[in-house]
């Protein structure tokens, strides 16, 4: 019997989608998803950026151009594969910024070990891994709880979310993906070995001040942080704001 992991694919195209090549850019901005979705939740930025940054999102499994892909169900599996993408397929200097669920791959991947480091990451949204989920799990939740969950949560289209057909297709993906983000957890988290610059919002009930303000104890080559307007949402809620302050970040890359 094939393994899930065995017909998954690193080739080209498959984990990375540049919408505007900058192949001469100085920089390349690596951006990793929140739970549930693709590449696409970066689609616009590429205009947003400044001209000597290059775009690079991220495709997982189960999502996207990789829908009949399975989804990752376990962290060493996924930022291993992950990693080695990167490593293949992303030249240096790059930063890795992640939103939520994406922050915590983003952690896991670079304390992991990667043949080529980041200038920086950038983390989003996202509690300190030895900081406790501040909201009950929805991951095991009948469907129709499920999906109303994920309509609180603001991550999932109000579309998609109707679309009986459609959900019974993303359903494992999303569950996957939120049980990933749920059940992470360090007791004894390992620093981080780059520079860490952190963002959230000021009403995120998923990622509360104190719970990023943690990240702190993990960043012994610096760190700066940001606090948005708005939700768990808020760098597109709020976006001049946020890319505003993201330009800042990367030109001290």
């Amino acid at each position: 019997m094939t393994r899930a992991a065995d017909v998954r694919s690193s080739g080209p195209g498959r984990w990375f989608h540049r919408p505007a090549p900058r192949p001469a850019a100085r920089l390349r901005l690596v951006c990793v998803p929140h739970a549930g979705a693709g590449a696409a939740a970066y689609g616009t930025w590429g205009d947003r950026l400044p001209a000597d940054v290059e775009l690079v999102g991220v495709r997982l499994p189960g999502r996207e151009n990789r829908l009949r892909e399975p989804p990752f169900r376990d962290w060493p599996s996924l930022t291993g594969a992950f990693a080695d993408a990167l490593d293949d397929q992303v030249r240096s200097p790059y930063v890795l910024f992640g939103h939520s669920m994406g922050a915590m791959l983003v952690y896991e991947t670079v304390v992991r070990g990667t043949g080529r480091r980041p200038e920086r990451v950038i983390l989003s949204g996202c509690r300190a891994p030895a900081v406790r989920r501040a909201l009950p799990a929805i991951h095991g939740l009948p469907d129709e709880r499920f999906r109303e969950e994920l309509g609180r949560l603001a991550g999932t289209p109000r579309e998609v979310l109707a679309d009986p057909r459609l959900m019974a297709v993303l359903d494992p993906m999303l569950r996957a993906d939120i049980r990933l983000a749920e059940t992470w957890s360090h007791r004894t988290p390992a620093p981080i070995p780059v520079p860490v610059t952190t963002f959230r919002g000021a009403d995120d009930e998923v990622a509360p001040a104190e719970a990023v303000a943690a990240w702190r104890t993990l960043a012994p080559r610096g760190i700066r942080s940001h606090r948005m307007p708005g939700g768990h949402f808020s760098l597109h809620d709020h976006a001049p704001e946020f890319f505003r302050l993201l330009t800042r970040e990367l030109s001290l890359c």
